[in-house]
């Protein structure tokens, strides 16, 4: 069974350690990767400059459900020209949760290979079904694809 592993590290830096100042700012640090810095969202106290885990959540599901998409494309034999994604995280404050997360893909394939409308729903639920960060998230999902016409 596959493991993914990051190192996490945070450091005080200043003599207080006060609500509304302290330092929020920590790295997080991945085997054979990048170090990302990251930070409190804007809901606490942001340094804007950095991300925050909300964000970091809603980009590895929109993430997540390209490379699941785009892996049943290759499979079923679309060529994917293009996708982009705008995604939106909705924090519902009172439960302390992430309640709901939209993707809006934007989609274009090579014309010779792109599915009809039908196919296209399909492939939206089985990247859903088979997506891992879909499946482990308990927060409401919604997927709302365009496809986009080729000139």
């Amino acid at each position: 069974m596959p493991e993914y592993n990051i190192r996490l590290l945070w450091e005080r830096g200043t003599e207080d350690f006060n609500y509304q100042t302290y330092n929020r700012k920590h790295t997080v640090f991945f085997y054979g990767g990048p170090k990302l810095e990251v930070n409190s969202s804007a809901h606490f106290i942001r340094n804007p400059q950095f991300h925050c885990p909300e964000e970091l959540l809603t980009a590895s599901l929109s993430s997540c459900f390209l490379l699941t998409f785009l892996s049943l494309c290759a499979q079923k034999g679309y060529i994917v020209d293009s996708y982009s994604d705008r995604a939106t995280c909705t924090i519902d404050e009172t439960k302390h949760t992430v309640s709901h997360i939209i993707l809006c893909p934007v989609v274009s394939f090579k014309n010779e290979s792109k599915p009809d409308q039908k196919e296209m729903d399909q492939l939206f639920e089985a990247t859903h079904n088979l997506c891992f960060i879909a499946n482990s998230l308990k927060s409401s999902i919604t997927v709302k694809p365009k496809l986009v016409e080729e000139e």
